[in-house]
């Protein structure tokens, strides 16, 4: 019992941020955000997972940057199967307004795809469809280049002219819809990020990415919350599976 308890603790105190991305375009001039969820079974199957967020988003009516960076860890049967880090950097030219535009630069490894290093500068622009004290609803649309370095030359849906080449590079176009719903007097708090990427040399190679949530505040500042993820990488490794669905609870903590 004492282990089991431990572990929940673990999932409660490890680390993933909280609703999906905070807002650059809100009037508070800074914002932060953490988050730790996870799960972890017992019995017939051992598994345990942690999905940990670390944000923050500055914005005046000028400029703005914001950083989001996820770490997932996970272990089945004692065996790792994630040790992954995940993240977003933006830089904003008047935030405030409907539409704005940004430079991003993603960083991302991981463990199971045995992506063993990607990165992806990008020049972007978003739109604010809807944006209330309530409800918010933007797009975003991005062009950017693409480096990845992986732990092996066979792929499926990619032709490898070299035997020897653990390198893919692209030009990709990624369309982005996100959403924050306040609901039911903000005892219900919507949230979900969705984002298509296609590479613009080559149709089989796309990927897609979900990640949603429902918090339950506590207080103003801590709520419950109930994680959904889901990503799908056509190109990949031979072996490996192209998605990762993930369900996992915890605590959110935000400075407003």
């Amino acid at each position: 019992m004492t282990k089991y308890a431990l572990l929940f603790w673990l999932m409660l105190a490890g680390g993933h941020l909280a609703n999906a991305q905070l807002n650059e375009s809100d009037s508070i001039p800074l914002q932060m955000k953490f988050t730790t969820t996870g799960s972890y079974l017992d019995g017939v199957v051992n598994r345990l997972l942690l999905v940990n967020r670390a944000e923050i988003a500055y914005s005046r009516p000028t400029w703005g940057f914001s950083s989001r960076n996820d770490y997932q860890f996970g272990r089945t049967f004692y065996r790792q199967t994630e040790n992954d880090v995940l993240s977003y950097n933006f830089l904003y030219l008047k935030p405030m307004r409907r539409s704005y535009p940004y430079l991003m630069l993603l960083v991302e490894t991981h463990y199971r795809r045995k992506i063993n290093f990607r990165y992806q500068p990008g020049i972007g622009i978003s739109y604010n469809l809807i944006q209330t004290p309530h409800n918010l609803l933007k797009v975003s649309l991005t062009g950017s280049f693409e480096h990845s370095k992986f732990g092996g030359t066979n792929f499926d849906n990619y032709q490898n002219t070299d035997p020897t080449n653990d390198v893919i590079e692209t030009w990709r176009a990624t369309g982005r819809v996100f959403g924050r719903h306040r609901l039911l007097n903000n005892r219900l708090r919507l949230l979900y990020e969705v984002w298509f990427q296609q590479s613009v040399l080559d149709g089989a190679n796309f990927r897609y990415h979900t990640d949603d949530a429902l918090e339950f505040p506590l207080s103003k500042k801590v709520a419950f919350r109930l994680g959904f993820r889901y990503t799908f990488e056509n190109v990949k490794l031979v072996g490996n599976k192209p998605y990762d669905l993930f369900l996992t609870y915890g605590i959110t903590l935000a400075n407003f």
